[in-house]
């Protein structure tokens, strides 16, 4: 089983692929990017195995995710059909979209981490331990007089 860093950088490592193969190989079916969350958290948790198998390493890969998102769309510019000319030098325009900025980046960390988590887990339910067996090695405990 492969560590925690391992398996979030593994499973973001194949996040990206899919939406590259989404976006630019096979455009016309337009997979939306919460089911590849998903999906990514899903990995993330099952490849941690024993050492971290539940739904944490599966929010971290979902936030991990959000991040680089993040990062891609601040830096890309937007393609406006229009001429802003109306727009002046004003600080409370700006600092309203420097709200608004944060605001989004939470709630896009906070809905990605979800659905890493929900991903997550989908996994332990799957590749977890069972109930039973767990019942079993904590009462084979013996007992002190």
């Amino acid at each position: 089983m492969a560590s925690l860093e391992t398996s979030v950088f593994v499973s973001v490592l194949i996040a990206l692929i899919l939406i590259f193969v989404d976006y630019l190989i096979l455009p016309t079916l337009l997979v939306t990017v919460l089911p590849i969350v998903v999906f990514t958290g899903f990995i993330a948790s099952a490849m941690a195995g024993s050492e971290g198998n539940n739904y944490r390493v599966g929010g971290i890969a979902g936030g991990v995710l959000a991040v680089l998102f993040f990062l891609v769309k601040f830096f890309t510019p937007p393609t406006l059909t229009f001429n802003l000319y109306g727009l002046d030098f004003n600080v409370f325009l700006m600092f309203e979209g420097f709200i608004y900025l944060i605001l989004g980046f939470v709630i896009s960390l906070a809905i990605f981490m979800l659905l890493g988590a929900f991903g997550g887990m989908i996994a332990q339910e799957l590749f977890g331990p069972d109930e039973k067996e767990r019942d079993k090695q904590g009462n084979s405990k013996p007992l002190r007089n």
